[in-house]
C-alpha cells in the first residue's frame, strides 16, 4: 500500500511495535495450513507474498518452490520476517521494505504466484485498486493472485459494523462482500476469478454447517479466498 494521505499516514501508524508484536503472539498455524491446500505451488514458481507481515506463511511457502519474496512497508515487520528465516534456516527466501506499487514497478511480470493475505480489509477502495493493478503487472502472463479476507456478509463482520457485540478492529477498515472484491478484480484487470468461502480458523468454525442453510447461510460463511488470473 502507498502511505502519502493523512488518512494513509494514520494507517501506517496502527501498525507499529505494538501490533508487530500481538499479530506475533496470534498467528494460527492451523489457520494457514488450509489456505495452502488451494494455493497450487510448483518447485519452479516465484512467488512474491504481499504484506507478508513477519512472513508468517513463508516456512510453508518457500520449501515447495524456487524462491519466496515477501514485501511489507513496515520496516519492524520486515526485520522481524528476516528473524523468523534466520532461526529457521530457510535459504530461498528475500524480504522486502516497500510500498507494494514501488515494488510491482520494478519487478515486471516477475511472480508466477502472488498473496495477499489478510490484506485487502486494510485498504480503502482507491488503494486496493491501485494495488491489484500493480500486482498484476507484476505476475506472469500466465500468474495468479490468491488473496484471503473477512466476509463482510458473516453475521460477526455485520454486529461488529454496527457496534452490536463487538468493536470492528481499528485497522480493519474496509472489510467486503465477496461481490465487491470481485468488481475490484475485474476492474484491476483481472481475467478469471474462482471465488471459495471458507469456514472461520477457531471455534466459529463449528456453525459454517449453517451456511448451507436457505436464504441465510451467507451469513455463516466467514472468510472471502479468491484465486485470480491474470
Amino acid at each position: 500500500m502507498r502511505v502519502t494521505t493523512k488518512a494513509g499516514q494514520d494507517l501506517k501508524r496502527l501498525y507499529g511495535a505494538d501490533y508487530v508484536r500481538a499479530f506475533e503472539a496470534h498467528q494460527s498455524p492451523q489457520r494457514l495450513k488450509r489456505l495452502i491446500k488451494y494455493i497450487e505451488l510448483k518447485p519452479d514458481y516465484v512467488v512474491a507474498d504481499f504484506a507478508c507481515g513477519n512472513g508468517m506463511i513463508m516456512e510453508y511457502i518457500a520449501p515447495k518452490v524456487k524462491l519466496y519474496t515477501g514485501i511489507d512497508f513496515s520496516e519492524l515487520f520486515i526485520q522481524a520476517a528476516k528473524r523468523k528465516q534466520e532461526s529457521q534456516g530457510i535459504k530461498n527466501v528475500e524480504f522486502v521494505c516497500s510500498q507494494i506499487r514501488d515494488f510491482c514497478n520494478k519487478n515486471p511480470e516477475r511472480f508466477d504466484i502472488g498473496l495477499a493475505l489478510d490484506l485487502s480489509e486494510h485498504v480503502y477502495d482507491r488503494e486496493y485498486l491501485d494495488i491489484l493493478k500493480s500486482i498484476r503487472g507484476a505476475l506472469k502472463e500466465s500468474g495468479r493472485l490468491y488473496l484471503h479476507t473477512p466476509n463482510a456478509y458473516f453475521f460477526l463482520e455485520i454486529m461488529k459494523a454496527h457496534n452490536c457485540i463487538s468493536i470492528q478492529l481499528p485497522e480493519h477498515i474496509a472489510v467486503r462482500t465477496p461481490e465487491d472484491n470481485i468488481r475490484l478484480f475485474k476492474e484491476a484487470g483481472f481475467s478469471e476469478t474462482k471465488l471459495i468461502l471458507l469456514a472461520h480458523y477457531n471455534i466459529l468454525k463449528y456453525i459454517h454447517p449453517f451456511s448451507y442453510l436457505p436464504a441465510v447461510g451467507k451469513y455463516f460463511k466467514a472468510r472471502i479466498f479468491i484465486i485470480a488470473k491474470k
